[in-house]
């Protein structure tokens, strides 16, 4: 399944240029990229990120403050590789939710571990609790 900022699949192919084979599901948002990718954080027990640019820099904050488990791959260049950077300039700590490797086998193996272990760390109205309010054992 896919979510396109797009309001059509005419814009999804001639305006954003965005794949349509792939899916066996596209749901047409209208939202542009920036609210597109809310939905698509927010329905998912995690993210991995690997390069990017500002695309990406967004999915990253807005998972972060989320509460989400973000895996990001090490050694692929843009904005992946300055993660603990931003977090820096941004006066945000590295937290036990974002994991670092340059495996991707590897990666998404602790992911799973991470989303597996997030299950018991809910708030009342079942949302994975962010950032501030998180209670989560250390990885090893």
């Amino acid at each position: 399944m896919g979510i396109s900022p797009a309001f059509s699949e005419e814009e999804h192919i001639h305006k954003y240029k965005s794949p349509q084979g792939e899916y066996d599901l596209i749901i047409y948002s209208g939202m542009g990229f920036m609210e597109r990718d809310i939905i698509n954080i927010r329905s998912s027990d995690a993210i991995v990120i690997l390069g990017g640019g500002i695309g990406t820099l967004n999915e990253f904050t807005v998972a972060y403050d989320e509460g989400k488990v973000i895996g990001v791959l090490l050694g692929t260049g843009g904005i992946s590789n300055h993660i603990p950077e931003i977090l820096d300039m941004c006066d945000r700590e590295l937290t036990p939710f974002l994991i670092f490797d340059g495996d991707p086998k590897k990666l998404v193996q602790k992911v799973k571990k991470a989303v597996t272990e997030r299950k018991g760390s809910k708030s009342a109205d079942e949302r994975v609790t962010g950032p501030a309010e998180l209670e989560f054992k250390k990885q090893g």
